[in-house]
């Protein structure tokens, strides 16, 4: 086999990699989703005959909230000694994972019950979207659709702010820090090309060839958009804007993949 056919088939296993992880977010975004469709019709529109199984599942999530984010933590403990000790992370970063994803689910059915159902609804299949970014598209689009992401759930948490000032506004203000950060990060990154070094190791987190410009009127937009969102309220027009910059950006960064 000579030098060209073995590239060949190391894309071809890099590829076959890529979609067996594709298709497991896939599974566990469905997944995800019929357990949500069987919640709201047994926990939160249930019947008579299922108020047993109602008050079953309340003081499951009563426990669930508590214990999840714990196992969350052990894990994810274990996954930083493996990667101090540079062991594989394959075993513990899956499970740290999965941890994450149930935590999250149970913590915000057990706070916000119907409303934090209606939530996943949304939210299980905009994770499952961006890890396809993540595993398809170049880096940087997956960083524009997380902000973009984060973007949109802050116009809805603005508007709603003034009725849950804890929550809308302890968002608010974790968003403007992420935005924050990550311009001043992108701007590190650019200008050491792309590249990071962390205890002496350089780690490449952005190509050479990244668009920049791309990245900083993300975070421009989206600081603008959220802000105009806790003057004016939640108007269509603002989703309009942020849903048509991150299509715009599907656009050009499938060409560039041509």
């Amino acid at each position: 086999m000579n030098k060209k056919e073995q590239q060949k088939a190391q894309r071809a296993r890099e590829e076959d990699i890529v979609l067996t992880k594709v298709l497991w977010w896939i599974l566990g975004a469905v997944v995800l989703e019929a357990l949500l469709l069987l919640l709201n019709k047994v926990y939160v529109n249930f019947t008579t005959e299922q108020v047993y199984i109602a008050v079953a599942l309340q003081g499951m999530f009563n426990v669930l909230s508590i214990v999840l984010p714990i196992c969350f933590v052990v894990l994810l403990i274990w996954t930083l000694v493996f990667w101090r000790a540079g062991r594989s992370l394959c075993l513990p970063g899956v499970l740290t994972g999965i941890s994450l994803v149930l935590a999250v689910c149970a913590v915000v059915i057990h706070y916000f019950y119907d409303k934090g159902i209606n939530f996943l609804y949304i939210a299980v299949p905009a994770v499952a979207v961006l890890a396809l970014i993540y595993y398809l598209y170049q880096r940087e689009f997956f960083f524009a659709a997380v902000l973009g992401a984060l973007g949109l759930l802050g116009v809805k948490v603005a508007a709603q702010a003034a009725s849950s000032p804890l929550v809308g506004y302890g968002y608010l203000s974790v968003l403007a820090v992420i935005v924050v950060v990550a311009a001043v990060c992108f701007r590190m990154l650019q200008a050491h090309k792309g590249v990071w070094n962390i205890k002496g190791k350089s780690k490449e987190i952005l190509p050479k060839n990244a668009n920049y410009a791309m990245l900083y009127v993300t975070c421009a937009l989206v600081a603008v958009v959220v802000i105009a969102a806790c003057v004016l309220g939640a108007l269509a027009l603002l989703y309009g804007v942020l849903v048509a910059w991150l299509l715009i950006l599907a656009v050009y960064y499938t060409v560039r993949l041509m």
